[in-house]
This record gives structure tokens, sequence and C-alpha cells, in this order.
């Protein structure tokens, strides 16, 4: 009897050869935040090969199922493999067809939420499908091949602040995750917010991406080895990406969080094409990114709800004060 792969099979095997998939689409970035059984993957194929894919997560959210993005996963979304030498009308009539037979393969759920990758600027057929998006932003240096360049583009306060943190500390990094997850803690514990990972959680992320060589742990230490700022970066082929960081709450004045994205910077240059800030909608975060020369990348936030299921959130919010 012959066996028959099953769409998530070939999506792996997809994963295993297209080198350009982003690190957040990976199956085993999915496999290692999600849980091997609670993702899955929809599949456009012609002649035996994948035209598009649109992986998805699928957990329960305020009681109803949803597909929602992982934890510490910026992107997801859908990819489209574009035929050669299409004109503009016939690319748009392919991306509205591949859109609609991909969203007509997703579970049927009451609840839908991703970001999708920058790289998917049409977002109009998923309109047309009854979705909604909100455009969000994230900070990128897109050309790493001249340091010189790059450094150059640094604001005046920043390239001081590296300058000073220089005197004071030493870059160096290591493979333990339970002592970035002490220092990451502190952020949240600063604001007065839960933590939002599990350290079980952290420790399966982390093995994945080492086993891949897909990550590097950047720490601020001085020569007592108290550590100052701690930065965690992962990478694919395409863009190095500021995935979490953290800081000593009474050291955050010597701002060693900006030597440590710099020598980030400088590795990424060795191993990609770009460096993505994962940046934030928050005022002061965009300001903070904006220093390095980063530039503002659009990406858009699509969702889907069922009526009933806003009108109930809507009324927990104003019950909660969450509005």
């Amino acid at each position: 009897m012959v066996s028959v792969m099953t769409d998530k099979e070939k999506y792996r095997r997809y994963c295993s050869l297209e080198a350009s998939i982003p690190i957040f689409s990976k199956d085993w970035w999915l496999d290692a935040v999600c849980g091997e059984d609670n993702w899955n993957v929809a599949l456009i194929k012609n002649n035996g090969e994948i035209q598009a894919s649109f992986p998805y997560y699928v957990k329960r959210k305020f009681g109803f199922k949803a597909i929602t993005m992982p934890q510490l996963t910026q992107t997801a979304g859908i990819r489209i493999k574009y035929l050669k030498g299409q004109k503009q009308e016939s690319r748009l009539a392919y991306e509205k067809e591949i859109i609609n037979e991909l969203v007509d393969k997703l579970p049927k759920v009451p609840m839908f939420r991703q970001n999708f990758h920058y790289s998917f600027t049409n977002w109009q057929p998923l309109c047309w499908k009854g979705f909604n998006q909100t455009t969000c932003y994230t900070y990128i240096i897109d050309d790493l091949s001249n340091l010189e360049i790059v450094f150059e583009g640094f604001s005046k306060t920043a390239k001081k602040n590296i300058r000073k943190a220089e005197k004071i500390v030493e870059v160096s990094s290591n493979n333990s995750i339970e002592e970035f997850f002490s220092i990451n803690k502190k952020v949240y514990e600063r604001q007065g917010i839960s933590y939002p990972h599990s350290l079980d959680f952290l420790k399966r992320m982390d093995n994945a991406c080492m086993q891949n060589n897909s990550r590097k742990i950047f720490y601020a230490k001085d020569d007592k080895g108290k550590i100052y700022s701690a930065i965690y970066v992962i990478w694919d082929a395409e863009s190095a990406y500021l995935l979490m960081s953290g800081s000593e709450p009474d050291l955050r004045v010597y701002n060693c969080k900006t030597l440590l994205v710099w020598e980030a910077i400088k590795y990424a240059a060795t191993v990609t094409k770009r460096f993505d800030f994962e940046g934030s909608m928050i005022e002061r975060v965009a300001e903070y990114n904006r220093q390095f020369g980063a530039v503002p990348k659009p990406y858009c936030y699509i969702f889907k709800e069922n009526p009933i299921i806003s009108k109930s959130l809507n009324l927990y919010n104003i019950l909660t004060h969450k509005h």
C-alpha cells in the first residue's frame, strides 16, 4: 500500500528546500512555539509543486477556537510563489484566486487574528472575503552589506551611548537560556506586567533555534560578571530579528542595550541580509529603533470575528475596564 503524504508533511519538505521562508513560518519553529499537533498548513499545489502556503495555529481564546499568533512569533500569513513573466493584471488575478482558495481551506473557526509578513502587500482579496485589516509597523535596516554605512546612519545619541557602554562592559555570549530568562523577566516586573512565557516554553523554542543554528544571545557584563543588559537575536536567510531583550532596572541608565544591538547587527551581517527590530506601535519603542537608522516597514494585522463573539468581547472589556 502506497502512503500518501499529508499537506503538513509536504510543507515540512518544502521548508527544508526553500531557504527564503521566514523563520516564523518554518515547520521547526511552529513545532516549538505551537506544539507539533497544534498547527497545520493550507497549501496550493500545481503539478506537485507548492505554489502557495498558509500555516496557521489553532488555540482556544476567550473560550472560543481561534486561528491566532503563537508566542514570540512576529508574522505568519500567506506566502505565494509567483509565475515568471506575469503581467500586472494576471498577477492580481492570480493573487485573488490563490488567496480565495487558501482561505477556503482553513478550518471554520469564529475568530481569526494574524500578522502577515511585510512581503504580503495586497490584502484586498481578504477584504472581499470579510476580513478586516490594521496597518502595523516594524523597523528594519534593509541592507547590512556595508557596516560603515549602517553605523553612519545611527543617531548621535546612539553612537555616544555605544562609546560610553564600551568603557563599562564587555560583550559576550553563551548558551544559557536560564540566565537570559532571569534578565528578560525584569522588563515585565519593572512595568508591573505578568511575564508571558514559561521557562519550559523558552527552553523548547531556544533548543529548536540552536538545533537549526538560528540564534545568539548577547550579554553586556562588567568585570565582575554583573549583567547590565542582554538581547536574544534569531535569523533566517533573509533577516535577523531582535526577538527579546532585558536590562537590570537600576543599570538602564548606562544604555548597554544600544551597544548590544550594534554588536548583534555586526554579527547579523555575517549570516543574513537585513536586521528587523520587530518594531512596536508604542512611540518610545519606535523612537529607540529609529536611532539605528532603521526605517518603518508596514505590515498587515488581519482579523475576522463572528459578530456575536465581537459583542461578547466588547461587553467583557467594558465590565473589566479593558476598553
